[in-house]
């Protein structure tokens, strides 16, 4: 499903992502340690998972450089956006739009 939005004055266009896109994001994200125990644990970077899950969602946006040149969607170009509350608000939404839980979202 494709929603399309205005943040901060920006057009930008997301879809859902897939079970199988969310599987792939959470494989390259998952980092498994073993502690001194032998026992191991899975951990989560929540901010990576949110980047992951933007890139994944995030299908069209009229965000352009200094020089009027229509930016890519890549990471580089995701962390260099000012405001940053531009990229919090895009995050936010992909979350609603995807099923993240409100308890989720508190945790990222």
């Amino acid at each position: 499903m494709r929603q399309e939005t205005q943040i901060m004055g920006h057009r930008l266009v997301f879809r859902t992502w897939t079970y199988g896109e969310k599987q792939d994001v959470l494989r390259r994200i998952m980092k498994r340690k073993r502690a001194p125990t032998g026992e191991e644990t899975i951990e989560i970077d929540p901010f990576e998972l949110n980047d992951q899950m933007l890139l994944a969602t995030l299908v069209e946006w009229d965000l352009k450089d200094e020089k009027g040149q229509s930016l890519p969607i890549t990471l580089e170009s995701v962390r260099a956006i000012s405001p940053p509350e531009l990229v919090e608000q895009m995050i936010a939404f992909t979350q609603r739009l995807n099923g993240v839980s409100e308890e989720d979202r508190k945790k990222s």
